[in-house]
């Protein structure tokens, strides 16, 4: 990824259907691990944006992933399906450990783990976040945090509506 050697392969497709079947997929770790999942879609239809499938797939399960390894004894994440002006959203939250304010930003740099003595034993590189954050980029989109110690966290990836690579349309 960091060589630019990730090539990925855009195309127009329904957010809601990408996030649908990545839930299925990850189904087996979620339940393995005792967990449940509120799905929470868009009450007006979402456009489609143009995306890699996989890579944002990826990026999701990603957060799904850090859901569960981080969510200490609550076994509930939710994930909401929005638009917030030009972008379509995909929101991970979970009510676990939370993420000190200090430690919000340095959470997407590589190999970076948050320092809570209730993650001592949470198995990981430290590259997850980074890897989303990369992913999002690449789509011209942006990964955001919310987080209060002992409460959870949110993390939103925003998707533009825009097609963000089509040439400019030339003015007559």
């Amino acid at each position: 990824i960091e060589s630019g050697q990730k090539t990925y392969k855009f195309e127009q497709t329904d957010i809601e259907q990408v996030v649908i079947d990545t839930l299925r997929t990850f189904e087996v770790v979620l339940e393995q691990n005792g967990f449940s999942v509120n799905l929470e879609r868009s009450q007006q239809p979402l456009p489609s944006v143009v995306i890699d499938q996989e890579a944002i797939a990826q990026a999701f399960i990603n957060l799904l992933d850090n859901a569960v390894k981080y969510s200490g004894e609550a076994n509930e994440i939710n994930v909401t399906l929005g638009r917030q002006n030009d972008f379509v959203t995909i929101a991970v939250r979970d009510q676990g450990i939370g993420i000190a304010s200090e430690e919000r930003d340095k959470v997407f740099e590589k190999f970076y783990r948050v320092g809570n003595v209730l993650v001592h034993d949470v198995k990981g590189s430290g590259l997850g976040l980074s890897i989303v954050k990369h992913i999002v980029e690449a789509h011209k989109g942006k990964v955001t945090v919310e987080s209060t110690p002992g409460k959870g966290s949110t993390f939103s990836i925003q998707l533009p509506i825009e097609t963000p690579f089509a040439a400019p349309l030339a003015k007559a």
